[in-house]
């Protein structure tokens, strides 16, 4: 894949470079890929949520929290009992 980056995207890659914070161009670019990906995949991950926000499926805080509390009380114990 060949890439035309604009001249300033292009100055701070190389720029990066330069600092040290990359040992390549391409390692750079791709970095900035990878979190590019992420951003993507939380997008889809908050869409989700909110689509199950609006058909109501949701808990309250309460209701977690207390499951939450339990979990560690078990864990807790299991331990206490090791």
């Amino acid at each position: 894949m060949n890439l035309n980056l604009p001249s300033e995207v292009n100055d701070f890659v190389k720029g990066l470079v330069a600092q040290g914070r990359y040992s390549s161009e391409e390692d750079a670019i791709v970095e900035g890929i990878k979190l590019l990906m992420g951003r993507e995949q939380l997008r889809g991950e908050i869409k989700k949520g909110v689509e199950q926000l609006d058909a109501g499926e949701f808990y309250d805080e309460e209701t977690v929290f207390n499951e939450i509390n339990a979990e560690i009380d078990k864990v807790e114990a299991e331990q206490q009992g090791s």
